[in-house]
């Protein structure tokens, strides 16, 4: 669905519904704003591990390498 034809509904609802509707969409942008800021806060803080830690980056030297899925 189009967000023209979403808003076009939520217009002809009641008030009330409106407001319940913004609400929880507003919840949700918080939510994965907040989910987003704590996974690169997270990735920040493990950054110098990964810089210095080399087992942990030991499977990117298969970054390159095709992958076919076994039939």
């Amino acid at each position: 669905m189009e967000t023209v034809n979403i808003i076009k509904e939520i217009v002809k609802l009641p008030l009330i519904e409106r407001l319940l509707v913004i609400e929880n969409a507003m919840k949700s942008i918080r939510e994965e704003t907040a989910k987003g800021k704590s996974l690169k806060e997270g990735a920040k803080a493990l950054l110098s591990d990964y810089k210095t830690d080399k087992d942990l980056i030991a499977f990117t030297s298969l970054d390159s390498v095709d992958f076919y899925e076994a039939e």
